[in-house]
């Protein structure tokens, strides 16, 4: 399987091609063309969120406890709360994150349907909707560099499969197929995932 480096490096790559496009033909802002850069980063790195130990999980789990805790702090300090119920607030919001991070890990298997190609789809659909406030133009580059990196995530993970030091014969580890699928081997995961599919396309291009 490639490694942190490897997915970091694929993604970045994605993100700075066409965020170079852009700049060129001027269809996006310089300003915004970091958020390209995230996007792509994101996208690159997040079919590895079903590994329990992975660096994205890691830093995910940070970002939401950081944000989560943060934003109980800042409600509380506002209202002028004592210490004491302050604290006991923080603790149970940290707990709670901690608690959902636990059933995220139970629920998800590595290289399971986050190791997919309509998961990656779901992905760059989320982007494309994060994105959205900042125009059409801004959200299509961003939908796209987002479905490049996850897509060159998966294609990444299929070439560290095949072992060609043994000769001049490839041979096949037992992880080949497994990343760069449409299904997963659980039915309800692999349904819930296009249902999310279905359900953002219908948000983002349907709904008006």
């Amino acid at each position: 399987m490639a490694g942190h480096k490897t997915h970091s490096a694929a993604g970045i790559a994605m993100a700075v091609l066409l965020a170079g496009t852009t700049a060129m033909v001027g269809s996006i802002p310089h300003a915004q063309q970091p958020l390209l850069l995230a996007c792509g980063i994101a996208a690159g790195l997040a079919p590895d969120l079903d590994s329990d130990t992975s660096r994205p999980l890691m830093i995910l789990k940070a970002g939401v406890g950081l944000a989560v805790v943060g934003t109980v702090l800042s409600d509380c300090l506002n209202q002028g709360l004592p210490q004491a119920e302050i604290a006991v607030r923080a603790g149970v919001a940290f707990g709670l994150v901690t608690l959902l991070f636990v059933i995220f890990t139970r629920l998800t298997v590595h290289r399971g349907i986050m190791h997919s190609v309509p998961f990656v789809g779901l992905w760059a659909l989320l982007s494309m909707q994060a994105t959205r406030p900042f125009g059409p133009a801004l959200s299509l580059a961003a939908g796209l560099v987002a479905l490049a990196a996850g897509l060159g995530h998966l294609l990444l993970d299929e070439l560290w499969s095949i072992d060609l030091k043994g000769g001049l014969v490839p041979r096949l580890k037992s992880t080949f197929g497994t990343a760069f699928k449409f299904w997963s081997g659980s039915l309800l995961a692999t349904f819930l995932c296009y249902a999310a599919l279905v359900a953002m396309l219908w948000l983002h291009f349907i709904r008006p």
